[in-house]
Formats: C-alpha cells, sequence, structure tokens
C-alpha cells in the first residue's frame, strides 16, 4: 500500500501535505486547526474588548450563502493604548471572509475585511490592522506564485526545501510578531513532521529504533511545544486509523501506524485503552442480550420488566458505569 500526500503551499490554513509514504507509513492528516499562541498572554497588555455592532455592509443579508447566518470567525484586541494587539485570532478573521472567494470575487471579500476593520477600530489599531491584512494578502499571493515552482514531488528534500522556501517567504512579509502568531503552531507542526518522515525513511535504523526516535523527538522538544503538538497527533491518528481499518489493514499495520507516530510506550497505552474498550462494549452488548431477553418475557408487568432490568444493571455495572451506560 503506497500513497502520496502533498504539503499545501496555496493556502495558508492547511499544514504538511504531500508525506512521503512508504508501504508502512500512514495516509495524511487533514488540515489541522490554528495552534494558539503561547506567549501572548504573557507578552500582551490586557486586551480591551471591542464590542461595536459590524457595519451595515457586513449585515447577513448581503453575505453569500455559506456565511449567512454565522458568526465572523476571530475577535480583534487592542490594548490600553489603542494599539492592535498580534494575535493568530487575526489571521482566522482574514481566513473567515477570504473562504467567500469564489462565491463572490476576491476584491469584494477583501473589502468585506476592511469595512470591517473600519467599523470594529479607532486609530492607531485600524491603520496597523489594515497594514497587517495588506502584508496578509501579498502574502497569500507570493504563496501561490511560490507553490507554481514546486512540482508534486516524493522527495524528502524537496519537502524540506518546500517547507524553508515558505517559512523565508513569511519571514520576509511580517515582522516577527506577527510571524509567530499567525504561523508558529504550524510551522512547529511541520517541522517536526518532516524530522519524523526522515526517521521513518532512514534506511539504517530497524522499526523499534525508528519508534524509539520519534518518541525521543517528541519528548525532546520544549513543554510549550509538546502540548501544541499533541492535540494534532492525537487528531491525526484517530483520523488515519479510522482510514487503515476502513481500508481493510490489519491491526499489526495498525499499531505500526501509532509506533511511527508515538512511540513505544505510547503505543502500549493506546493498545491497553483499547482492550478496556473492547471489555467494555462486549459487557454492554452482553447486558443489551440480557435486557431484550428480560423486555420480550411474555406474563410480565411493565414494571415488573423494569424492575427485573434495574436489578440486572445494578449486578453487572457500579454506580459510575451505569451513569456511563445511560448517556
Amino acid at each position: 500500500m503506497k500513497a502520496v500526500i502533498y504539503l499545501p503551499l496555496v493556502t495558508s490554513a492547511l499544514l504538511l501535505g504531500w508525506y512521503l509514504f512508504s508501504d508502512d507509513t500512514p495516509t495524511p492528516p487533514p488540515p489541522a486547526p490554528e495552534l494558539a499562541r503561547t506567549e501572548q498572554a504573557v507578552s500582551s497588555p490586557a486586551p480591551l474588548s471591542l464590542t461595536r455592532s459590524a457595519p451595515a455592509s457586513q449585515s447577513n443579508a448581503e453575505l453569500p450563502a455559506s456565511a449567512r447566518g454565522t458568526s465572523v470567525d476571530g475577535r480583534l484586541e487592542v490594548d490600553e493604548r489603542g494599539n492592535l494587539i498580534i494575535s493568530g485570532q487575526i489571521r482566522h478573521l482574514f481566513d473567515y471572509f477570504l473562504s467567500l472567494i469564489g462565491e463572490e470575487s476576491a476584491a469584494a471579500s477583501q473589502q468585506r475585511i476592511r469595512d470591517y476593520l473600519t467599523g470594529q477600530l479607532d486609530e492607531p489599531a485600524l491603520g496597523q490592522a489594515l497594514a497587517l491584512l495588506n502584508a496578509y494578502l501579498d502574502y497569500q499571493h507570493q504563496l501561490a506564485d511560490l507553490e507554481s515552482h514546486f512540482p508534486v514531488t516524493e522527495s524528502l528534500d524537496d519537502l524540506l526545501a518546500r517547507e524553508q522556501a515558505v517559512q523565508r517567504l513569511r519571514a520576509s512579509l511580517f515582522s516577527r510578531e506577527a510571524h509567530e502568531a499567525f504561523f508558529a503552531g504550524e510551522e512547529i507542526y511541520n517541522n517536526f513532521t518532516l524530522e519524523r518522515l526522515a526517521i521513518q525513511h532512514d534506511a539504517s535504523l530497524d522499526a523499534e529504533q525508528k519508534a524509539l526516535a520519534i518518541e525521543a523527538l517528541r519528548e525532546n522538544l520544549p513543554e510549550e511545544m509538546q502540548q501544541l503538538l499533541v492535540p494534532q497527533i492525537q487528531n491525526d491518528l484517530r483520523d488515519q486509523t479510522l482510514a487503515l481499518r476502513e481500508a481493510g489493514a490489519s491491526e499489526a499495520e495498525v499499531r505500526q501506524l501509532r509506533m511511527n507516530m508515538l512511540g513505544p510506550e505510547a503505543t502500549e497505552r493506546l493498545e491497553e485503552l483499547d482492550q478496556r474498550r473492547a471489555e467494555w462494549r462486549q459487557r454492554v452488548e452482553r447486558f443489551n442480550d440480557e435486557r431484550e431477553s428480560i423486555l420480550s418475557q411474555p406474563g410480565l408487568a411493565d414494571s415488573e420488566r423494569q424492575a427485573a432490568v434495574t436489578a440486572l444493571m445494578q449486578e453487572q455495572f457500579t454506580e459510575t458505569e451505569r451513569l456511563r451506560l445511560m448517556n
């Protein structure tokens, strides 16, 4: 089983794609959600809430169909001096409106952002937000051009070169603060994934050595970076495990996927969890069979059936388990 996955640089919201993919390598993760910036709360002054209504041009009646009835994703915050607080939330806001392109022109979507910013912010935050928008639109344009120079490839070197080119582009267009706020989590994940792929394709390592190296790679990251990565790795693992099983993969292939992504210790914990879940399902199925048998018995009053089912539940499950069962 072999597949090719790509690193989409055309849209800034997507993470690493075009994965090198050998027989024991998982299918690609879906685009990851924006990862939060870890130092924002420490480095920024206390934000002031913005409570203005959106300008009239942003009314739901004038929005494309896909956006009607939705709330603007992302938020704007200013500090006590009226300066814009740079955070990943601003990128969310820009992408919310830019996602409308196709239902309306790019110019119309971009004007919606400017109208929204004008309706929400005063100077100096307004000028700062508009300058950041211009940089982001320039980035989107140059990103599409850069992508055209990187054909679909299975080369790890090409994937690394592509990621480095994207990061250089961002650094050239954004301040250090904006670069970090908009892209830090994404770049951490992409760099980690590329290093993980390099380990997976290192012919000098056997399967166990690769798993241990990947585990060490993750554990050697600073704690705050691990906190950024773990949720995404878990999401990727869940989706890829489901895809493997739907494709008829064996449990050995699922185990290899886990070893590749998590390492041996976490894989063992997952296997223990799988076992507990399987045992729980078996207990629930057995209870349901016995419950149906009680309910189908002739000659019993409804109150007698219910009493028998309650007694069966109390016999087979603890109080905590009964709450879980009813949920």
